[in-house]
């Protein structure tokens, strides 16, 4: 009977604990200040997004970032994670743009979706699709 309970207490604190923790997907680390968090799509596209974010010089040496990168059907959605206080005018525009060069040098083209997050990954400011430059989907 003791062994009974004590084995429900274990499973009531490992679920309570596994409740408590966010899910932000599997992480995909480029080195120890920079990593991608990666749901919907496999390790690949996340090693993908890092070096091209690396080769576009946002992810920089001396700045810890994270971005979550969530594919729902064929749309890749992107959440960066940035201090809310530095936000300047012209911000989403230049992360629009920016998205617009990921869907087309990292996913052919595809729909891109670009929000702005907390260090959680909550969301505060959605900033819609990132439309390719050349135009059209494939």
């Amino acid at each position: 009977m003791i062994n009974l309970q004590r084995s429900l207490l274990t499973l009531i604190i490992v679920i309570s604990i596994s409740a408590c923790s966010q899910n932000y997907g599997k992480e995909y680390k480029l080195d120890k200040m920079h990593n991608v968090y990666y749901k919907g799509v496999d390790e690949a596209q996340a090693k993908k997004l890092a070096a091209y974010l690396k080769e576009q010089e946002y992810f920089q040496d001396s700045i810890n970032s994270t971005v979550q990168l969530v594919k729902v059907k064929d749309t890749f959605n992107l959440n960066f994670v940035v201090d809310e206080t530095k936000i300047t005018p012209g911000y989403d525009e230049k992360f629009l743009l920016f998205g617009a060069f990921i869907s087309e040098s990292v996913f052919n083209k595809a729909p891109v979706t670009i929000q702005l997050t907390n260090d959680k990954l909550e969301p505060f400011k959605n900033l819609g699709y990132a439309k390719p430059l050349s135009g059209g989907e494939k």
